[in-house]
Protein backbone atom coordinates (compact mmCIF):
# COMPACT_ATOMS: atom_id res chain seq x y z
CA UNK A 1 0.00 0.00 0.00
CA UNK A 2 1.26 3.80 -0.38
CA UNK A 3 1.73 5.25 2.99
CA UNK A 4 0.17 8.42 3.96
CA UNK A 5 3.67 11.21 3.39
CA UNK A 6 3.95 12.05 6.71
CA UNK A 7 4.76 7.97 7.43
CA UNK A 8 6.61 7.90 4.14
CA UNK A 9 8.62 10.97 5.42
CA UNK A 10 9.40 9.46 8.86
CA UNK A 11 10.22 5.96 7.88
CA UNK A 12 12.71 7.20 5.01
CA UNK A 13 14.23 9.52 7.87
CA UNK A 14 14.62 6.92 10.90
CA UNK A 15 16.17 4.46 8.05
CA UNK A 16 18.59 7.24 6.71
CA UNK A 17 19.58 8.28 10.29
CA UNK A 18 19.92 4.58 11.40
CA UNK A 19 22.51 3.81 8.15
CA UNK A 20 24.57 6.93 9.40
CA UNK A 21 24.68 6.34 13.21
CA UNK A 22 24.43 2.42 13.76
CA UNK A 23 27.05 -0.19 13.27
CA UNK A 24 26.83 -1.24 9.80
CA UNK A 25 23.73 -4.44 9.68
CA UNK A 26 22.21 -3.74 13.35
CA UNK A 27 19.20 -2.79 11.41
CA UNK A 28 17.56 -5.97 10.17
CA UNK A 29 13.63 -4.72 9.32
CA UNK A 30 11.35 -2.00 10.07
CA UNK A 31 7.77 -2.77 10.04
CA UNK A 32 4.78 -0.70 11.08
CA UNK A 33 1.15 -1.36 13.03
CA UNK A 34 -0.91 1.04 14.12
CA UNK A 35 -3.81 2.81 12.32
CA UNK A 36 -2.16 3.20 9.28
CA UNK A 37 -2.02 -0.48 8.64
CA UNK A 38 -5.59 -1.19 8.98
CA UNK A 39 -5.84 2.22 6.76
CA UNK A 40 -6.32 4.89 8.58
CA UNK A 41 -4.48 8.14 8.81
CA UNK A 42 -6.06 11.60 11.15
CA UNK A 43 -3.25 14.17 10.58
CA UNK A 44 -4.35 15.71 13.53
CA UNK A 45 -3.80 12.74 15.97
CA UNK A 46 -2.35 9.98 14.30
CA UNK A 47 1.41 8.62 15.00
CA UNK A 48 3.65 6.36 13.24
CA UNK A 49 4.09 2.56 15.41
CA UNK A 50 6.94 0.50 14.32
CA UNK A 51 8.98 -2.15 15.04
CA UNK A 52 12.12 -2.16 14.09
CA UNK A 53 14.22 -5.68 13.97
CA UNK A 54 17.72 -5.65 15.09
CA UNK A 55 20.79 -8.27 14.37
CA UNK A 56 21.93 -8.75 18.05
CA UNK A 57 21.10 -7.33 21.26
CA UNK A 58 22.04 -3.86 21.34
CA UNK A 59 24.66 -3.24 23.86
CA UNK A 60 25.27 0.49 26.15
CA UNK A 61 26.91 2.12 23.52
CA UNK A 62 24.39 1.16 20.73
CA UNK A 63 21.77 2.17 22.60
CA UNK A 64 23.18 5.84 23.30
CA UNK A 65 23.25 5.91 19.42
CA UNK A 66 19.78 4.80 19.13
CA UNK A 67 18.94 7.44 21.43
CA UNK A 68 20.73 9.74 19.41
CA UNK A 69 18.74 8.84 16.38
CA UNK A 70 15.21 8.94 18.08
CA UNK A 71 16.35 12.35 19.59
CA UNK A 72 17.05 13.36 15.84
CA UNK A 73 13.60 11.92 14.84
CA UNK A 74 12.14 14.34 17.23
CA UNK A 75 13.73 17.36 15.69
CA UNK A 76 12.69 15.87 12.27
CA UNK A 77 8.82 16.00 12.94
CA UNK A 78 6.13 16.84 15.30
CA UNK A 79 4.52 13.64 14.74
CA UNK A 80 5.64 10.93 17.53
CA UNK A 81 7.52 7.89 15.87
CA UNK A 82 6.60 5.26 18.25
CA UNK A 83 8.10 1.80 18.69
CA UNK A 84 10.42 -0.80 20.21
CA UNK A 85 14.19 -2.38 19.06
CA UNK A 86 13.37 -6.10 18.95
CA UNK A 87 15.13 -9.32 17.47
CA UNK A 88 13.33 -11.00 14.53
CA UNK A 89 13.14 -14.02 16.29
CA UNK A 90 11.37 -12.56 19.47
CA UNK A 91 8.38 -12.45 17.19
CA UNK A 92 7.98 -16.03 16.99
CA UNK A 93 7.94 -16.05 21.17
CA UNK A 94 5.07 -14.66 23.49
CA UNK A 95 6.14 -11.13 23.76
CA UNK A 96 5.45 -11.43 27.77
CA UNK A 97 8.75 -13.90 27.60
CA UNK A 98 11.09 -10.87 25.89
CA UNK A 99 13.61 -9.12 27.81
CA UNK A 100 13.23 -5.49 28.08
CA UNK A 101 14.92 -3.91 24.64
CA UNK A 102 15.04 -0.51 23.57
CA UNK A 103 11.41 1.13 23.16
CA UNK A 104 10.90 4.87 22.32
CA UNK A 105 7.43 5.42 24.94
CA UNK A 106 5.24 8.15 24.35
CA UNK A 107 7.33 10.36 25.68
CA UNK A 108 9.30 10.41 22.72
CA UNK A 109 12.09 9.07 24.94
CA UNK A 110 13.91 5.66 24.20
CA UNK A 111 14.09 3.43 27.28
CA UNK A 112 14.98 0.05 27.89
CA UNK A 113 11.77 -1.66 28.84
CA UNK A 114 9.71 -4.62 28.45
CA UNK A 115 6.25 -3.45 27.80
CA UNK A 116 3.11 -5.11 28.39
CA UNK A 117 1.70 -3.48 25.31
CA UNK A 118 3.65 -5.73 22.88
CA UNK A 119 0.86 -8.05 22.95
CA UNK A 120 -1.13 -5.54 20.46
CA UNK A 121 1.84 -5.09 18.59
CA UNK A 122 2.64 -8.86 17.91
CA UNK A 123 -0.77 -9.21 17.00
CA UNK A 124 -1.35 -6.10 14.93
CA UNK A 125 1.97 -6.98 13.06
CA UNK A 126 1.19 -10.73 12.52
CA UNK A 127 -2.81 -9.54 11.39
CA UNK A 128 -1.80 -6.63 9.10
CA UNK A 129 1.77 -5.05 9.52
CA UNK A 130 3.35 -3.21 6.50
CA UNK A 131 6.71 -3.98 5.79
CA UNK A 132 9.25 -0.97 5.39
CA UNK A 133 12.37 -3.20 4.51
CA UNK A 134 13.85 -6.31 5.53
CA UNK A 135 12.53 -9.84 5.22
CA UNK A 136 8.58 -9.63 4.40
CA UNK A 137 6.39 -10.53 7.74
CA UNK A 138 4.88 -13.25 5.75
CA UNK A 139 8.17 -14.42 6.07
CA UNK A 140 8.87 -14.76 9.51
CA UNK A 141 7.75 -16.40 12.11
CA UNK A 142 5.08 -14.77 14.20
CA UNK A 143 3.28 -15.48 17.91
CA UNK A 144 -0.22 -14.93 18.02
CA UNK A 145 -2.47 -16.32 21.01
CA UNK A 146 -6.50 -15.25 20.31
CA UNK A 147 -6.75 -15.73 24.12
CA UNK A 148 -4.23 -14.03 25.22
CA UNK A 149 -4.95 -11.01 23.45
CA UNK A 150 -8.57 -11.06 24.60
CA UNK A 151 -7.63 -11.47 28.29
CA UNK A 152 -4.92 -8.73 27.88
CA UNK A 153 -7.53 -6.25 26.65
CA UNK A 154 -10.13 -7.18 29.03
CA UNK A 155 -7.18 -6.32 31.91
CA UNK A 156 -6.43 -2.90 30.08
CA UNK A 157 -10.16 -2.23 30.39
CA UNK A 158 -10.58 -3.11 34.07
CA UNK A 159 -7.45 -1.19 34.49
CA UNK A 160 -6.11 1.85 32.82
CA UNK A 161 -9.57 2.21 31.25
CA UNK A 162 -11.21 1.84 34.23
CA UNK A 163 -9.49 4.60 36.50
CA UNK A 164 -9.50 6.49 33.63
CA UNK A 165 -13.48 6.44 34.05
CA UNK A 166 -13.37 7.01 37.72
CA UNK A 167 -10.84 10.04 37.18
CA UNK A 168 -13.24 11.80 34.49
CA UNK A 169 -16.37 11.53 37.27
CA UNK A 170 -14.68 13.62 39.39
CA UNK A 171 -13.56 16.21 36.18
CA UNK A 172 -15.40 19.66 34.87
CA UNK A 173 -14.74 21.16 31.80
CA UNK A 174 -12.14 23.45 33.97
CA UNK A 175 -10.21 20.29 34.54
CA UNK A 176 -9.45 19.34 30.43
CA UNK A 177 -6.20 21.02 28.77
CA UNK A 178 -6.55 24.73 27.96
CA UNK A 179 -5.12 23.80 24.55
CA UNK A 180 -7.87 23.14 21.73
CA UNK A 181 -6.03 20.64 20.23
CA UNK A 182 -4.63 18.60 23.20
CA UNK A 183 -8.66 18.82 24.88
CA UNK A 184 -9.88 17.21 21.50
CA UNK A 185 -7.80 14.61 21.59
CA UNK A 186 -8.45 13.91 25.27
CA UNK A 187 -12.07 13.41 24.25
CA UNK A 188 -11.80 11.88 21.25
CA UNK A 189 -8.81 9.39 22.64
CA UNK A 190 -11.15 8.55 25.40
CA UNK A 191 -14.20 8.02 23.04
CA UNK A 192 -12.36 5.68 20.42
CA UNK A 193 -9.18 3.92 22.22
CA UNK A 194 -11.87 2.54 24.42
CA UNK A 195 -14.67 1.53 21.80
CA UNK A 196 -11.65 -0.14 19.71
CA UNK A 197 -10.87 -2.22 22.72
CA UNK A 198 -14.37 -3.26 22.82
CA UNK A 199 -14.81 -3.82 19.10
CA UNK A 200 -11.89 -6.45 19.77
CA UNK A 201 -13.48 -8.41 22.58
CA UNK A 202 -16.96 -8.29 20.22
CA UNK A 203 -15.62 -9.45 17.04
CA UNK A 204 -12.07 -10.81 17.80
CA UNK A 205 -11.09 -8.38 14.84
CA UNK A 206 -8.54 -5.73 15.35
CA UNK A 207 -8.77 -2.32 13.81
CA UNK A 208 -8.51 1.58 13.85
CA UNK A 209 -9.66 3.99 16.14
CA UNK A 210 -12.25 5.79 13.78
CA UNK A 211 -13.13 2.42 12.05
CA UNK A 212 -14.00 0.92 15.61
CA UNK A 213 -16.23 4.33 15.98
CA UNK A 214 -17.82 3.75 13.21
CA UNK A 215 -18.87 -0.10 14.00
CA UNK A 216 -19.84 1.27 17.19
CA UNK A 217 -22.89 3.27 15.63
CA UNK A 218 -24.02 -0.11 14.38
CA UNK A 219 -23.47 -1.97 17.26
CA UNK A 220 -24.23 0.66 20.34
CA UNK A 221 -27.62 1.92 21.25
CA UNK A 222 -28.65 5.29 20.10
CA UNK A 223 -28.00 6.83 23.23
CA UNK A 224 -23.80 6.99 22.43
CA UNK A 225 -25.04 8.16 18.90
CA UNK A 226 -24.08 11.57 19.83
CA UNK A 227 -21.04 11.20 21.34
CA UNK A 228 -19.40 8.70 19.01
CA UNK A 229 -19.97 11.42 16.12
CA UNK A 230 -18.36 13.79 18.27
CA UNK A 231 -15.43 12.05 18.79
CA UNK A 232 -15.20 11.08 15.12
CA UNK A 233 -15.30 14.59 14.54
CA UNK A 234 -12.64 15.44 17.47
CA UNK A 235 -10.13 13.15 15.85
CA UNK A 236 -10.73 14.61 12.10
CA UNK A 237 -10.72 18.19 12.96
CA UNK A 238 -13.54 19.04 10.86
CA UNK A 239 -17.46 19.41 11.30
CA UNK A 240 -19.78 21.48 13.47
CA UNK A 241 -20.12 20.21 17.14
CA UNK A 242 -23.45 18.62 18.27
CA UNK A 243 -22.66 20.23 21.28
CA UNK A 244 -23.11 23.46 22.39
CA UNK A 245 -22.09 22.66 26.09
CA UNK A 246 -18.48 21.34 27.04
CA UNK A 247 -19.56 20.06 30.51
CA UNK A 248 -22.68 17.92 28.80
CA UNK A 249 -19.99 16.63 26.50
CA UNK A 250 -17.94 16.02 29.29
CA UNK A 251 -20.59 14.03 31.04
CA UNK A 252 -21.33 11.98 27.91
CA UNK A 253 -17.75 10.87 27.02
CA UNK A 254 -17.72 9.84 31.00
CA UNK A 255 -21.05 8.02 30.83
CA UNK A 256 -19.96 6.32 27.56
CA UNK A 257 -16.17 5.33 28.63
CA UNK A 258 -18.12 4.41 32.15
CA UNK A 259 -20.35 1.86 30.03
CA UNK A 260 -17.58 0.26 27.98
CA UNK A 261 -16.12 -0.66 30.91
CA UNK A 262 -19.23 -1.87 32.68
CA UNK A 263 -20.02 -4.33 29.93
CA UNK A 264 -16.67 -5.02 28.77
CA UNK A 265 -16.11 -6.39 32.37
CA UNK A 266 -18.90 -6.86 33.79
CA UNK A 267 -18.09 -4.83 36.78
CA UNK A 268 -19.11 -1.34 37.62
CA UNK A 269 -17.25 2.01 37.53
CA UNK A 270 -17.17 3.65 40.63
CA UNK A 271 -17.69 7.11 40.70
CA UNK A 272 -18.40 9.75 42.66
CA UNK A 273 -21.00 11.60 41.50
CA UNK A 274 -24.47 10.49 40.09
CA UNK A 275 -23.73 9.62 36.03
Amino acid sequence: MTLPAPVQGLCDRFLELTERELPTGLLTGLYLHGGVVFGEWAPRESDVDFVATMARRPGPAEIEALRGVHAQMTSYSSVRFDGPHVLASDLAHDPRTVPPMPEVMFTRKLEVVASPSWMIVWHELARAGITVTGPELSTLTMWTDLEALRDYTADNLDTYWRRKAEGLSRATPADLPADERERDYLLSHCVLASVRLHHLLVTDQMTAKSRAGRWALTHYDERWHRVLVEGLRLRDGGGISAYSDQAELLGDVRDLLAHIVETSTGKPVITTQAR
